[in-house]
């Protein structure tokens, strides 16, 4: 069901100059994305395909530009309305249309998930803080690299990894249980015990390179 001409319109809404919010993350959680649904399928939990795709396509779109300039109050919030100028001048049911801007609105750090969309998409977009610690280190050395890029000053390396725990801590609070994989055997999430193995790992490792 992918769309590749929605796909290239989209993807021009993205800069390749962010080293982590680029259209590079959004091939990533759309991977993701489907493989969360593919979960939901074999366990037939009810979730709208559709929906997750083109959330994750927009999810950052615009991400390289000042949205309170623009009169937003998140990056979240602009996405969703790129999302809803692209989409709904091609086919995109008005109704599909409202659901795929709930769920990007769900990737923001606050936000609490209602649908099972919503779910997928903040799970897809998350999805690489429990991969293995290389993954996990490369993607917030890429997003060091961009708070850099935005203060237009750089950050000593133990103090991003503060200021990354308790950014990421605030993404932890969020229930995404979605299919029977998510809890271990003690009844525990498995997400949330790799990101926090991967947060100890980061804070113990006194190197900055990968």
């Amino acid at each position: 069901m992918r769309n590749e001409y929605i796909e290239k319109l989209a993807s021009q809404l993205y800069s390749a100059e962010l080293p982590y919010h680029n259209f590079g993350h959004i091939r990533t959680v759309i991977r993701k994305g489907d493989e969360i649904v593919g979960r939901c399928r074999r366990e037939n939990v009810d979730i709208h395909e559709d929906v997750v795709y083109y959330a994750l396509l927009y999810h950052d779109a615009g991400y390289h530009e000042d949205h309170t300039a623009k009169g937003y109050d998140s990056k979240e919030a602009y996405s969703a309305d790129l999302a809803e100028e692209q989409l709904s001048g091609n086919g995109i049911d008005a109704v599909i249309l409202k659901k795929i801007k709930a769920a990007i609105l769900c990737t923001h750090v606050d936000a609490h998930c209602v649908s099972n969309e919503d779910r997928a998409v903040r799970a897809a977009d998350l999805a690489e803080l429990a991969a293995d610690y290389r993954i996990f280190k490369k993607n917030t050395l890429a997003l060091k690299k961009e708070l850099e890029i935005q203060i237009g000053s750089p950050v000593s390396w133990g103090e991003w990894k503060r200021m990354a725990v308790a950014k990421i801590e605030e993404f932890l609070r969020e229930e995404l249980h979605l299919t029977s994989d998510y809890y271990d055997k003690t009844g525990d999430s498995v997400f949330h015990k790799a990101t926090r193995k991967n947060l100890q790992i980061m804070m113990d490792d006194a190197s900055e390179s990968l």
